[in-house]
Parts: C-alpha cells; structure tokens; sequence
C-alpha cells in the first residue's frame, strides 16, 4: 500500500469524488429530510395504509441503478407478540407471532381476531392449519402480484417478499419494488440480543436503541427458504430501524457505505459470471458489514483521510463471513444470512474473488464497466490537475439542492383532502425552520386547495339551483387561485381548465398562452441545458424557493376520475382507464388553446394551435417519446376537424409507442370508434 501522506491525500480525493458522484453532506441530508415529509405527507391523508420509503434515495444516495422501495403497511392489521395484550387493538385484524420450526427471524402468523376492514388479498390467504387460522406469506404475496400484473399489464418479478416492477417491460422510469407488510408494536423477542449488545465504541447510543425498541418491527410475505416448507413464513423486518440507523451515522461512514455498494455495482455482472447470482451480495449484506464495522470501531478512526482503510475494514469483514460461511443478521445475529448460499465450491469461487479486490487495494476502484468513469479513472485525472470535475460551485450546488427539492416535492402531488392531511401541512408550514420547510409546506397546501377546488366543482347538480351553483363555482375558483400563483402547471393549467369549463375562452387562452410562451424546466423529464439554464437564470441571487418554483418549473397536469369535470370531455376516455391521467404541459396548454379556438370558431388560430401542436409532438421531454398521450391529443384535435386518416394514424402510433403506463391507453378503442362513426 501507499505511504501514508500519499495514502490521506487519495482519500480526500476519494471523498470529494464520492461527494460529487452521490452527493454532499448538505445534500444527503436534504434528501432524507425531504423524504420523510413527504412520507408523513402522503400518510397524513391515508387511514387505511401507512408508506414507508426504503432503498438508496430513502437513505440519501443518489446513485446510477438505484430503484424506488415502497412499503405498504396495512393500519387495519396488527401483529402481536407471544403473551401479549389484545384489547389495544379494537377493531383491527390481530395475529399473533408463532414458531415457524425454521432458523431465527422467521414466524408463522396465527389469526386470532377478525377486524372491520379485511382485504381481500388478506381474506383469500388465510388457511387452516389443524384447529388454527394462519396466513399463508405465499399466497398473499402472490395475491399482490397479481394486482400488479392486472394493473400494469405485465409480468411482476418476484425479490424476497418485494414485488418488483422492473423498467424494461413498465418504462415508467426505474425499477420499483413493492413489499406488503404488516406492524408489530412490539420488540420480538428474538432480537432482544441486540438491544442489550454490549457496544464498546456506544454506536448507536442508547437513546437510538430505546426509540427503534419502541418502534417494533414489521412482518413482510416471505419464508425461509433453508426451511422445508417457507409456504406460510414470514420474515421479521426492521426496514424502520435500519432506516434510523443510517440517518444516525456521520458523512464520512455513509460515504464508505456508498462506496461498497459502488463496487457492488462495479463486479455484478462479474459475479454473476462466476457465481450465478449477482445478488449473492444484497444490499442488505453490505448495509450489516458497516452496521457491524461501526460497532467494532471508535468514531475517531471515520475520518475523510481514512476512507479508503475504512473501507477495506469492510471488505476484511466481509472476508471473514464468507471463509467462515456465515454472515449475522444485524438485528438477530443467529440468522445466518449466508445459510444455504455460500457453501462448497461457491464459497471458495465467491472468497477468492473477494480476497483479489482487496489484494488489488485502490485498483480495485477501476474495475467493472456500470459506472463510467470508474472512480480510479477520476482519481486518475484529478491527481493530473482536473479537480472541477469534482469541486462544484456554489452556484451548481445551489443547483442541484434546488431541482432535488422540487422535483421531489412536485412529483408527490396530494390527491386528498382529508382533514389531517390540512393539519399536518398547517403545522409543518408554521413550524417550518429552512426555506424548503416553507416551500414543501406551502406547495402542498396550495395543491390540496386546488384538489378541495376541483371537488367542490364536481359537486354542480342542476338541481341544486342557480345560486348554489354559483357558490359553487365561486369557491372552486378561489380555492384554485393560491397554487396558480405558485406554478404555471399544474396550478394555473388547473384555474385555465376552470375557466375553459366556465365558457372563459378568452381567459383560458390568456393563462394557456403564459405556459406556452415561457422557458420552464419540465421538471418530469429534464436535460443538462435545463439545469445550465436555470442555474444561469436563478441560481446565486438570492431568490427562494417558491419564487424560483413560480418562474423557472413546471410539472405535468393530472386529473382525477372524482373530478371528472374538471378535465376536458374529449379526453374522458383516457381518465376512464384509470383513476387519473397525465397530460405534459406544454402539449395540455396547446391543446386547451386548440379546443378553445374551435368553439370560437376562429379557425385560423384553431390551425395555428394544431401547428403548435405538431412542433411540440417532437420534444424530446414532452413529445411522444416519453407521453404516448400527445399522439392522442393530436388524433383529437384531427377528429375535430374531421381528418380521419391523420386521426388514426396518431391513435395507431400512439398504440405502438415504446413508452411507459401503456395498459392505461385507449388509442385501441378510440381507432374502433373513428371506423365506426366515419
């Protein structure tokens, strides 16, 4: 190995080349933070089911290949410990932990009481066992996956008790897992070894310890499958504990952590190869090596000019459980992860390969061919002089911090109006301490708002009389106007479909006419020249978040199918797919203007919106090769003006486009009924 100087020096580059490649201190705290209020958001209006976001972006990474991790957790059942009281629980379904006969962390899940709400998901998985009632994790987890299948159109694969929806075959972006589980309230006792563990080095320190015992655990639909019959087993999961844990560490350890799951990443294909499993590796396995190494080791020793020894810290552990076959679980540390994977000639094939990355010390960092430039390779040329490709500015960071917070805050819009949910945003907007507090807060105040708005439109009857309709129409629109003012889409597009509804044309093409006419980033699919552009525009002045949100970003249009007045009727049988539709902006606003023109009978501006139209169907971010619904849009607005064949040909091509959310089309029904009706 290098000599010491040498040995810091490259490690402080090692640091700032993982700041760059995952992020920054300030950053992965911006990501964790934004995350959980979103989830407390999204739970907030939701009595039936809790989410709880796990995976890499939950922990503050922000890597190539990383998916989306989705727990659901049904509030309508709870599962209970041996001995332990049920009267706290009215009205829930109840089952109670039992011995699987299987190694530890695994349990059968007995049925003692049935609640008020049971799904029938749950319903169709019980089976009797002798004189008992117990869930089969098989059968409901196969349950789930048909939904998805069902409801996507596709084959779901199956990852541990997940169902992954995986990006080939969906195209909605990324692969997604999605994992059904239920809450135990209560610590199992099982893992009562580690939270009476003797710590030498007091991580994590007590008060850490006490609130995740608090918390419990979860029970997801998997069996042990060393055990001869996984068919009705469920794992004890601590996703919630795990998630605190990594929240407690400091930046340095993340970073180690970010770098296993890099050459993770880096030798999968190579492990495959040799192993026939690249996931033999989890994310999990490598998630309990830096559990176990900051349990081993004082803090002081996690220091940037430590890094790369940190990191092979962990790769020497990792050593050590694969020569010796056995990896403990973290929380239930007589669980051999490692039981019935790594044994004979696979253990020494998987240990030799090991033992050649950490013989290979920093060249080990060039290896593998998923991320490009390797980290050797940029250690390499900023040891040469090129340290802007590593060192941003505070312009670019203020860059990157901005379109992560708005992203992420436009991309989980609220589609509820439950009374907790305008509570929890109250308080979160009163008590906000940062300007992303106040803008998260604010934004999706104002969404709810618009969401009451389109709700209170729905509620038109004719038999209500003039006068409460117009009450009605009044207060739809002033519940509309605050989250107009703070995007141009989907706030304002919502108040110009408003008014298009209302016979408005002429405030209808003034408000469509500000979407079409101004620069924004399109914060659904953005490229580099946005982010320049925006960084150029708005970066460095001083602004915050809610001004750059209103001048500089936009996002998609959705309707819902219980606002259905509010959407258009010509696209009535998009929203009749699903619970909702997804209308790019710019094409939305042109067709708006385009629909708004005919009824006016102005055909030559009706023509230069269809124009429009045809130009933007090209767009990289809002054109048909990512929204199958533009070549929709178009064949409507060729239908209107009565030209069959440029209709079905949208419709057709729209059929055929290689874009995501495809089972939702109806170009398939709308060509039937142009043949029918021409």
């Amino acid at each position: 190995m290098s000599d010491q100087g040498e040995l810091y020096g490259d490690s402080w580059i090692l640091h700032y080349i993982l700041d760059m490649m995952m992020g920054n201190q300030e950053m992965v705290a911006i990501r964790r933070k934004l995350t959980l209020v979103l989830e407390q958001i999204d739970n907030a209006g939701n009595e039936n089911s809790k989410t709880i976001l796990t995976g890499s972006h939950t922990e503050g990474a922000c890597m190539k290949g990383s998916d989306y991790d989705y727990m659901f957790i049904d509030n309508n059942v709870v599962v209970i410990c041996r001995d332990q009281d049920t009267s706290t629980t009215p009205g829930k379904t109840v089952f109670i932990m039992r011995d699987a006969h299987s190694r530890p962390g695994y349990v059968n899940l007995e049925l003692l009481k049935v609640g008020y709400r049971v799904s029938k998901h749950l319903s169709e998985s019980i089976v009797p066992v002798g004189d008992l009632n117990v869930i089969s994790s098989e059968m409901y987890r196969r349950s789930l996956a048909d939904q998805y299948s069902d409801l996507l159109q596709i084959t779901t694969d199956e990852s541990g008790p997940a169902n992954t929806v995986v990006n080939e075959k969906s195209r909605i972006g990324c692969d997604t897992d999605y994992v059904r589980a239920f809450i135990c309230n209560s610590w199992p006792r099982e893992a009562d070894e580690w939270v009476n563990r003797p710590r030498l080095h007091e991580w994590p320190g007590k008060g850490l310890i006490d609130q995740i015992e608090h918390d419990g655990c979860c029970l997801v639909p998997v069996g042990d499958k060393t055990s001869p019959d996984p068919f009705l087993q469920w794992r004890i999961s601590f996703v919630t504990a795990e998630r605190k844990l990594i929240h407690s560490i400091g930046h340095v350890q993340f970073q180690v952590y970010c770098l296993i799951k890099y050459l993770k990443k880096q030798i999968s294909t190579r492990l495959k190869q040799i192993y026939g499993d690249a996931d033999i590796l989890s994310s999990y396995v490598i998630k309990t090596v830096l559990f176990y190494a900051l349990e081993f080791t004082p803090l002081s020793f996690w220091q940037e000019k430590n890094l790369f020894l940190c990191f092979m810290l962990c790769l020497n552990i990792l050593i050590s459980w694969v020569k010796a076959a056995y990896c403990p679980n973290y929380f239930i540390n007589t669980n051999n992860m490692f039981l019935g994977k790594v044994r004979d000639e696979n253990q020494q094939k998987l240990l030799h390969f090991i033992e050649d990355l950490h013989n290979m010390t920093w060249r080990c960092l060039s290896i593998g061919t998923f991320f490009k430039p390797s980290i050797g390779e940029y250690i390499r040329l900023v040891k040469h002089g090129a340290w802007e490709l590593v060192l941003a500015t505070p312009a670019r960071l203020e860059r990157e911090s901005d379109l992560t917070i708005i992203l992420g805050t436009m991309a989980n819009t609220v589609t509820a109006t439950h009374p907790k949910l305008f509570k929890h945003l109250s308080n979160l907007f009163c008590k906000s301490e940062s300007d992303m507090d106040e803008y998260v807060a604010f934004y999706h105040m104002t969404t709810a708002l618009s969401y009451k708005g389109m709700e209170t439109f729905e509620n038109q009857s004719p038999s209500r009389g003039n006068k409460d309709n117009y009450n009605c129409l009044r207060k739809s629109k002033k519940t509309m106007t605050p989250f107009a003012s703070v995007c141009s889409s989907p706030g304002l597009l919502i108040l110009a479909s408003y008014h298009y509804q209302t016979g408005n044309y002429t405030k209808t093409l003034e408000m469509c006419g500000h979407v079409i006419l101004s620069w924004r980033v399109f914060i659904d699919h953005f490229y580099e020249e946005d982010e320049d552009r925006y960084e150029n525009l708005y970066c460095g002045r001083g602004y915050n978040l809610i001004y750059k949100c209103q001048q500089a970003c936009v996002s998609s249009v959705m309707f819902s199918r219980t606002c259905r007045l509010m959407c258009p009727s010509q696209l009535h049988p998009e929203l009749d797919t699903d619970d909702y539709i997804i209308i790019p902006p710019r094409p939305y606003a042109i067709f708006l203007s385009f629909i708004c023109y005919h009824n006016l009978g102005d055909t030559r501006r009706r023509d230069a919106a269809l124009t429009q139209l045809q130009t933007v169907k090209h767009d990289r971010s809002q054109g048909v090769s990512k929204w199958w619904i533009v070549h929709n849009i178009l064949g409507i607005c060729y239908e209107m003006i009565e030209d069959k064949e440029r209709a079905l040909r949208e419709y057709t091509e729209s059929m055929g486009a290689k874009v995501g959310l495809q089972w939702k089309n109806p170009a398939k029904a709308r060509i039937q009924q142009l043949k029918q009706t021409y």
